[in-house]
């Protein structure tokens, strides 16, 4: 049983500061890690040299495709998330694929339900928190603010007055990307998908018969083919499992890995260890809790198992 993990990272010290703590909590309960790819948003890419891993993990740094392109939170999430599958899928030969972002962090062992739960389910391609939180609150996929934007990306003519870039865009379904993006979002549809229905990105895992079935629709091909769209990598992950006959499916009840929501915690960091959860997601300042006091309170932990 092994994995790999894929991180997207920004500039600044702090994603840096922040990308330690989430590879010293990933290894501290997970050591089969066959290697971390991170996805670097700076150009040119870094090389890393401070980060500590163990011998039997592979650090493996790609650039963002987009190289400044497009929204970095959005359509250029999307190309280097992309990206960086396409790159394990011709790579490497593991169980599953673990996307994180840097304000995720690990707090208990989690390979061997993930595993079980895609043996389980072979129908699901992504496990997460995708139709509901882990507090069981459930959303509604017509209520999420992508769902607009994917109904107008089906058009096969439209113009959008309002993008990422200063000038509108002429969408016609004679130029090959809107061609090929209105087919996969058509295809979602037609086997189940719901409009803005999503796997939260902070933190879900991609089975690796899901990358093979990507890889054979020709989806990791071009990174770029989202760029320009209001669309983020969790939609467009979640958009191209459906399109390939798989689902997005919840791992985020009590006991099981994935405490994630898209803004703060589902829970204190106490009661977080008590439910069971494995990966949690967003640890970032939120409300009352602060990043600071999240992550000393499992940086303790961490610091007692090891007395």
């Amino acid at each position: 049983m092994s994995f790999s993990v894929l991180i997207p990272i920004g500039k600044g010290a702090l994603e840096l500061a922040r990308l330690r703590d989430l590879l010293e909590s990933l290894f501290h309960y997970e050591t089969d890690v066959a290697e971390i790819v991170l996805i670097d948003d700076v150009m040119p890419a870094r090389d890393f040299p401070d980060l500590t891993l163990p011998a039997s993990c592979r650090l493996v740094v790609l650039p963002n495709p987009r190289r400044g392109a497009g929204d970095g939170w959005l359509g250029g999430l999307a190309a280097g998330v992309i990206e960086g599958n396409n790159w394990l899928q011709k790579n490497s030969r593991c169980d599953f694929v673990l996307k994180l972002d840097t304000d995720a962090l690990v707090i208990a062992p989690f390979a061997a339900k993930v595993i079980a739960a895609f043996t389980a389910h072979p129908e699901a391609f992504l496990l997460g928190s995708s139709t509901k939180t882990p507090n069981r609150i459930y959303d509604l996929p017509e209520d999420f603010s992508t769902a607009p934007a994917l109904r107008k990306l089906q058009r096969p003519f439209t113009i959008w007055r309002r993008t990422c870039y200063p000038w509108p865009r002429l969408q016609c379904d004679l130029f090959s990307r809107d061609r090929r993006r209105r087919a996969l979002i058509r295809a979602a549809v037609r086997n189940g998908y719901r409009l803005g229905l999503h796997c939260q990105g902070g933190a879900y895992a991609l089975s690796w018969y899901a990358l093979t079935r990507l890889a054979a629709r020709g989806i990791l091909a071009d990174p770029m083919l989202w760029i320009w769209t209001p669309c983020s990598e969790d939609i467009v992950m979640t958009v191209s499992a459906y399109a390939c006959g798989g689902v997005a499916a919840d791992l985020n009840d009590d006991g099981q890995p994935f405490g994630t929501l898209a803004h703060g915690l589902p829970d204190t960091p106490a009661r977080l260890v008590e439910r069971g959860f494995s990966i949690i997601h967003s640890v970032k300042d939120f409300e009352e809790t602060k990043e600071s006091e999240t992550r000393e309170f499992f940086r303790s932990r961490r610091l007692s198992d090891k007395s």
